[in-house]
């Protein structure tokens, strides 16, 4: 995956995974938990705060059927 020149990858990749971890492992969202791992690194708090329940909301049953 691509970063920015101002934030060094493996460090991007390492926020990355522990989101991961602390969303119980979930599959799928790999691209979301590395974009929100790049927001948080830059200081970009605001879209890091609102994208840190999507990967948890997305990973129900889906019983609620397609949106």
């Amino acid at each position: 995956m691509n970063t920015t020149a101002s934030v060094p990858e493996h460090h991007v990749r390492q926020r990355a995974f522990e989101l991961w971890e602390q969303r119980g492992n979930p599959e799928g969202y790999e691209a979301e938990f590395w974009l929100q791992a790049e927001r948080e690194l830059k200081g970009d708090e605001k879209n890091s705060v609102d994208s840190a329940n999507a990967p948890a909301a997305r990973s129900g049953s889906g019983s609620d059927g397609p949106v």
